[in-house]
């Protein structure tokens, strides 16, 4: 055995054996190395989808309008798990649709791309490719209109004249879009029965003459509504006016038959009930000496439109003057008296007078019928 281990050969076998077993771990200890590596690099990789990605379109917006492209698309991204997570938190990137300007007017198919995206990560976005039209851009000013269906206000209301905050709004739109501008309003949507004023944030609609909605840009995209609502009918005192010929032998009082029922219901705009307080009615005398009833007929007095009741019955109460009345104050009596008492003297005295000139001329006559009488004889 000595002589085997002291034998240069058997050494060289060993160290030969020696390195083959050496060379043979370490070789297995890469492959393991290796599995190892290619395994955590494949559990940190993932794949995540960003939705609602806006599409930034790169135009010459002053000249030009674009129309067909999505609202938004959806990007799939994949690559380590840690990029990929930070990628859909900040969304530090674009989706954009370049060089649109050399495309000039017409209609196109375009491919979208993804901008700021890291280069360890790969992405698809949904849709890829979009069909646009490229039309020339025109910008025009309209007035906004106010739909309103005036049926919905209650009974003894009226609905005045709709005011905005903005009477005018700017349409930008392909030119053969707003070429197509019918209407431009905005609707007010309210239940039935309306007392008071509507006040509503609307959005303006821009629509052809068929109705159908267009794709426009709007400045503003809605405007304030204010309709004001207005009572038409409120409760006044009717008034009586005497008029006609009255008898100067009588004195006159006007009423109402039924006193509980001083007031009537009137129907007209508002500035004419503003200016209202009372309703007149004139109830003509001529010719009544006595107490009667009279039934009269309202008139619609100028901008009234309805007035409730429609008739009402008044008494005219008539009552004789008093002579009495007539008389004047104890002074004026007392003068009246002192003058018929003069006047009664000198007719008295004039009496007198009258009376003593008759006698005197029946005495005259009586001496001259002696006169007659002497003569008569002597000539006998």
């Amino acid at each position: 055995m000595e002589k085997i281990y002291n034998n240069p050969w058997f050494m060289k076998v060993v160290a030969l054996v020696f390195a083959i077993l050496l060379f043979a771990y370490v070789n297995s200890s890469n492959n393991r190395g290796q599995t190892t590596s290619s395994v955590d690099g494949l559990s940190a990789t993932t794949t995540d989808t960003i939705l609602d990605v806006p599409i930034v379109v790169e135009i010459d917006q002053d000249n030009y309008y674009v129309t067909g492209f999505p609202e938004t698309v959806s990007v799939e991204i994949s690559g380590p798990s840690s990029i990929v997570l930070n990628t859909k938190t900040t969304k530090n990137f674009d989706i954009v649709a370049t060089d649109l300007d050399s495309l000039g007017v017409g209609t196109h198919t375009i491919e979208l791309v993804a901008e700021g995206l890291s280069p360890q990560l790969k992405y698809k976005i949904s849709p890829q490719e979009v069909t646009i039209t490229i039309e020339e851009k025109k910008v025009e000013t309209f007035s906004v209109d106010v739909e309103f269906d005036k049926s919905l206000i209650a009974s003894g209301y009226e609905a005045g004249t709709p005011t905005i905050n903005y009477e005018t709004v700017e349409l930008t739109g392909t030119a053969s879009t707003i070429d197509q501008v019918s209407a431009v309003k905005v609707v007010v949507n309210e239940e039935e029965g309306i007392t008071k004023d509507i006040v509503q944030t609307l959005p303006i609609l821009v629509s052809d003459a068929d109705g159908k909605k267009l794709d426009v840009d709007l400045n503003p995209s809605e405007v304030t509504v204010n309709i004001p609502v207005n009572p038409t009918s409120k409760e006044i005192p009717l008034v009586l006016n005497q008029t006609g010929t009255a008898n100067d032998g009588f004195t006159y009082e006007l009423g109402l038959n039924n006193q509980t029922d001083t007031d009537v219901s009137v129907q007209a705009n508002n500035e004419v009930l503003k200016n209202l307080s009372s309703y007149p009615v004139d109830v003509d005398v001529t010719d009544i000496t006595k107490t009667i009833t009279q039934t009269i007929e309202l008139p619609l007095i100028e901008g009234v439109t309805l007035v409730d009741p429609k008739e009402i019955e008044v008494t005219i109460t008539v009552t004789k003057k008093n002579p009495i009345e007539n008389e004047q104050s104890p002074t004026d009596t007392s003068k009246k008296n002192s003058s018929s008492s003069e006047s009664s003297s000198s007719s008295e005295s004039s009496s007198s007078s009258a009376s003593v000139k008759n006698e005197s001329e029946s005495s005259s006559s009586s001496s001259k019928e002696q006169l007659n009488d002497s003569v008569i004889e002597s000539s006998e």
